[in-house]
């Protein structure tokens, strides 16, 4: 799992007519608010008469950034502001207008406020990409503005040269697991990389017998059921690095596969514990979902954490219960996982535990009547509950949800069976992500 802060070009505007002192502070005051909230700044020269417009877009020019955040520290000259970030139309901006500040019983203007209601309106009728906000470095407020968006606009630029593995194709007629490639390359930005489930099989065959004993010890911290044997133990370690020699192969930033029928019964042998396993090292998936695996993978770039996914299986008047067949990251069981055997419906070996507590986020990409993106976004709590299992089969990983908000409203607005799952509170980031790449949000 890779994670890195926001990168942020900084790019200060000021007027020539105020002390050149005051202005000074003002500017260094908001960088370091900016770095105070986890965010890499690179700072740009202040921009204050025309000679300046030229070297602050050099800068930029030059720089790598996720986004760029235009401070009014003062009145400023709309043209030089426009001047410096016309040839940037198409980057993710914030526009923060400074407001006033005390001397002593006297409250002080340096009409920055009044230049953001010229430069807001400028912006919007111009279709720049931005997030308005005002308010004093060291405002707490800002900051549960500008990190979400600093977070989403780093999102988008990883996303843009993300690359998903489909290890073959959605499973079992599902509809809602398909996408417009051309659409979703051109408009969020990740490739899809197919490759047919039989190259598993290969790759599976090929594992060298030393790969798969150097994983043995990772099952002390597990709690291994009696019926599970090491022939089975080895099947499950072979599968694991034949997937992840794949993954690496092909450059993969997260990967779904097609586990039914092919490898779960012909195969004899779902891939459960091998993905389970690699959740923790990188987004994966089953049954061939490419909403959701996108899904995933910007959850994690959101928080850098692991994710997972769960079918929505029962609903009461507080809470969700979602579960995978045998799927779900290590790190979420609530205890030291459980490692089961499937009895019916699938062949192989699965985790088979419950997740621990926590605030998390449910999400899901899906289409409209159009074609364009919507995205389904909810929040709430995973509780404990009783242990959850599919007709003749063993225990299911699964998680109990209480939503904050209504029920009845999520359900009316499901957009497939399968939603992904992150220990985190991550909505506002997402819609502002939604935002950016043009995505219609759905709340519930």
């Amino acid at each position: 799992m890779v994670s890195r802060k926001p990168r942020i070009a900084y790019v200060p505007f000021g007027y020539p007519d105020y002390p050149t002192e005051v202005l000074s502070h003002m500017v260094h005051d908001s960088q370091m608010a900016l770095e105070q909230m986890g965010i890499e700044v690179l700072p740009a020269p202040p921009v204050i008469t025309l000679d300046d417009v030229e070297p602050a877009r050099s800068f930029l020019h030059r720089e790598t950034y996720d986004a760029i955040v235009l401070v009014l520290v003062s009145w400023v000259e709309a043209p030089l502001l426009i001047a410096t970030v016309r040839p940037f139309r198409n980057v993710p901006m914030i526009l923060w207008s400074h407001t006033t500040f005390m001397e002593g019983n006297s409250r002080v203007t340096l009409g920055a406020l009044p230049a953001a209601g010229v430069m807001r309106e400028t912006l919007e009728e111009m279709d720049y990409r931005f997030r308005f906000v005002y308010g004093m470095p060291g405002e707490a407020h800002l900051e549960s503005t500008i990190t979400p968006f600093a977070r989403a606009a780093a999102t988008v630029q990883r996303l843009a040269s993300a690359r998903i593995g489909l290890y073959g194709y959605a499973s079992m007629g599902m509809y809602t697991g398909t996408i417009d490639h051309t659409r979703l390359r051109s408009q969020l930005g990740p490739e899809i990389d197919h490759v047919d489930q039989y190259m598993i099989v290969e790759r599976f065959n090929r594992v060298a017998d030393e790969d798969v004993t150097q994983h043995h010890r990772r099952s002390a911290g597990w709690n291994v059921l009696p019926s599970i044997t090491s022939a089975d133990m080895n099947r499950t370690y072979r599968m694991y690095a034949a997937i992840k020699a794949l993954a690496e192969q092909g450059q993969h930033d997260a990967l779904t596969i097609k586990c039914q029928y092919e490898l779960s019964r012909t195969f004899g042998m779902a891939p459960c514990l091998p993905l389970s396993m690699l959740a923790d090292e990188m987004v994966v998936s089953c049954e061939g979902d490419i909403p959701l695996v996108v899904t995933q993978l910007i959850l994690h770039y959101l928080t850098g954490t692991p994710t997972s996914y769960g079918d929505l299986h029962h609903v009461t008047e507080r809470s969700l219960l979602l579960g995978a067949c045998g799927f779900a990251p290590l790190s979420f069981a609530v205890a030291r996982p459980v490692i089961n055997k499937h009895t019916a419906l699938y062949e192989g070996v699965l985790n088979s535990s419950p997740y621990k507590e926590g605030v998390v986020t449910l999400a899901r990409l899906s289409s409209t009547q159009s074609g364009a993106f919507k995205m389904h976004i909810a929040g709430g709590r995973s509780v404990p509950g009783p242990l959850f299992h599919e007709v003749g089969c063993p225990p299911y990983p699964f998680i109990t949800v209480e939503l904050d908000g209504s029920i009845d409203e999520f359900m009316q607005h499901i957009c497939s069976q399968h939603y992904a799952i992150v220990y985190d509170d991550v909505r506002r980031e997402l819609q502002e992500l939604c935002h950016l790449l043009g995505v219609r949000v759905v709340n519930s």
